[in-house]
């Protein structure tokens, strides 16, 4: 069986879509070329029982934002950033959100779902919380990216002088170290003028490259236009057998409400076009959510900020072979809720990549979907659709609350299409990776909701109060993948406190005692 290009190792039978615990490749497909048109798996009932294969594979995300650090680095500072700051989906990739499942991932890419009762804090009307998950078949142990043509374009503008400078040139050496003889190198630098600072360039001499590195200086005003011209003409022009991909890295936030053929956003999607994604990386400066819904709305795009070094070579270190990976494009997905319930919230998906239809589903799209150490998802929560007065719509363990038609494009040819059932399980049978995203969910509403009381309304009591039950959802939560996010919850519960007027108010006894029932919380 002959695999997609970009793909330079095999995996067993590495075919199409395989939709885990929900679908799989009909009789036969295993046989059938992966150039076909179109392929459709068909349905197959939910098995009780389940395997966790999450160690076994990789995982999926969708592109765009794939991390919140500046949020959390403005919380760290004592601030409260503006919502505007802050995507559920950079939240969520970047965590490892696993669904158990009855079939091992052996494609390209997987999808599965799975939903349970839930309340949401800042959303009452909540009754289900849903999770769509993606995951790849490669094998974390043995996967080997394509080679890589990688154009760095950096500003070296007066503002990145000291500090922002030299964490790209320490981003670029780390970058280095992940990268081999058949990979290649280039450099565009723009500031007081916009030139090629290193031609294509083998990675056979790190050192030498290291030199180069260590001799950009800082000059001039920013033209990042100019610069990103120059870096895509490069890419572009530049024949290469492999992936090649444009890295800004800037801490300038750029124009995206300008969409001509010479500005970010028209070059990045022109390039696009022509198969040469951008990773946007910025650092020490604000790139909030208009800016990661503008990447995610780009082919190849995805967007990454780094507050410091230690951050930096962590990402990089972990996640720079995923991150320049892409495994499907133009996905489309239809969410349709269960009968009596409705669809309250999408999220992991920029809401202008979200449409409602007539008949109450929404109809979603998503233009990459990146390969990811972590498995990926989308979460949908659904409330009852009955009129006020009648008794809520019930669903039993095992009937599904919403149904998942998705179709995309494999990034080694052909188009997919199937469908996901979000089957209800209870709450204590949950999989790991849904009672952890069920928690992000709440997180990230009630983050959205605390920063709007604070910035536009000035509520700083009712922004407190948010964060304070936030909060005590965080004490009684023992999952330890999650201390990041204690840390942030905290932190915002301190400092909206001090502005509340709640700072002097006695700590609670024992941050994992409920605080309703007194009691602790039940252990495995």
């Amino acid at each position: 069986m002959r695999l997609p290009e970009f793909l330079s190792r095999p995996v067993a039978r590495f075919s199409g879509l395989a939709l885990c615990a929900t679908m799989l490749l009909p009789a036969g497909a295993e046989g059938r070329s992966p150039d076909r048109e179109e392929r459709k798996p068909r349905m197959m009932s939910p098995s009780p029982m389940a395997y966790d294969f999450s160690a076994e594979s990789m995982g999926a995300t969708p592109g765009g934002a794939q991390d919140i650090a500046y949020f959390r680095d403005r919380v760290a500072a004592g601030e409260v950033p503006h919502p505007n700051t802050f995507t559920p989906e950079g939240l969520f990739s970047e965590h490892d959100l696993p669904l158990l499942t009855r079939t091992k991932c052996m494609q390209t890419l997987c999808a599965t779902g799975e939903a349970m009762p839930a309340a949401l804090l800042v959303q009452p009307e909540v009754r289900h919380v849903a999770q769509l998950g993606f995951s790849s078949g490669l094998d974390p142990k043995t996967f080997k990216r394509a080679p890589l043509h990688l154009v760095a374009v950096i500003d070296k503008s007066g503002s990145m002088s000291g500090q922002p400078l030299d964490l790209v040139k320490e981003s670029l050496i780390k970058v280095l170290s992940q990268m081999g003889p058949d990979d290649q190198l280039s450099i565009v630098l723009y500031g007081d003028r916009s030139h090629v600072y290193m031609q294509p360039t083998a990675v056979t001499d790190r050192d030498a490259l290291a030199r180069q590195i260590a001799g950009i200086t800082s000059a001039g005003s920013t033209n990042m236009e100019a610069g990103l011209a120059v870096g895509f003409q490069l890419a572009s022009s530049h024949r290469f057998k492999g992936s090649t991909r444009v890295m800004l890295f800037t801490d300038e936030r750029p124009n995206v409400g300008n969409t001509a053929a010479n500005s970010f956003m028209g070059m990045a999607q022109g390039a696009s076009r022509s198969g040469v994604g951008m990773t946007t990386v910025g650092v020490g400066v604000q790139f909030g959510a208009e800016l990661a819904t503008a990447i995610s709305s780009v082919r190849g795009g995805n967007l990454f900020f780094f507050p410091d070094a230690g951050r930096m070579q962590k990402v990089f270190e972990e996640e720079f072979d995923t991150m320049v990976t892409e495994l499907a494009h133009d996905m489309k997905l239809e969410l349709r809720p269960a009968k009596g319930l409705k669809i309250v919230g999408v999220y992991g998906i920029p809401g202008k990549a979200l449409k409602w239809l007539d008949d109450g589903a929404i109809a979603v799209s998503v233009e990459t979907i990146f390969l990811s150490r972590k498995k990926g998802a989308i979460f949908v929560a659904l409330g009852s659709d009955t009129r006020p007065g009648l008794p809520e719509t019930q669903v039993a363990p095992g009937s599904a609350v919403a149904s998942v038609q998705l179709a995309y494009s494999e990034r080694g040819g052909g188009n997919i299409k199937g469908q996901v059932e979000l089957t209800s399980v209870l709450a204590s049978a949950a999989s790991v990776g849904l009672v952890r995203g069920r928690l992000l969910v709440d997180q990230a509403t009630s983050l959205a909701r605390a920063a709007a009381l604070h910035h536009e309304t000035n509520n700083q009591e009712g922004a407190y109060q948010v964060v304070h039950a936030l909060a005590s959802l965080y004490r009684q939560t023992v999952d330890p993948t999650l201390t990041s996010e204690r840390t942030l919850v905290f932190n915002l519960e301190r400092t909206l406190a001090k502005l509340s007027g709640h700072a002097g108010e006695p700590a609670v006894a024992s941050e994992a005692v409920d605080r309703v029932s007194g009691l602790p919380p039940r252990r495995g």
